[in-house]
């Protein structure tokens, strides 16, 4: 049972310590750019509130 404990423990460092290298994360991050954060003309309450009269078929800036 030790013997079970000390392998299950070094399997479960080795795959952390991998992870990195081998993970969605290491591969994407060594093939693409960092993305780019895209900032928005309005606050966010005016983004709900554009996108409420946008499918009640009212304009943009009616409040």
């Amino acid at each position: 049972m030790d013997l079970f404990i000390i392998c299950f423990s070094l399997a479960a460092l080795l795959y952390v310590l991998t992870l990195p290298f081998i993970g969605k994360r290491g591969k994407r991050a060594h093939t693409e750019e960092a993305p780019t954060p895209v900032y928005s003309e309005h606050f966010p309450y005016e983004e709900k509130q554009i996108a409420y009269n946008r499918m009640h078929g009212l304009p943009d800036d009616a409040i």
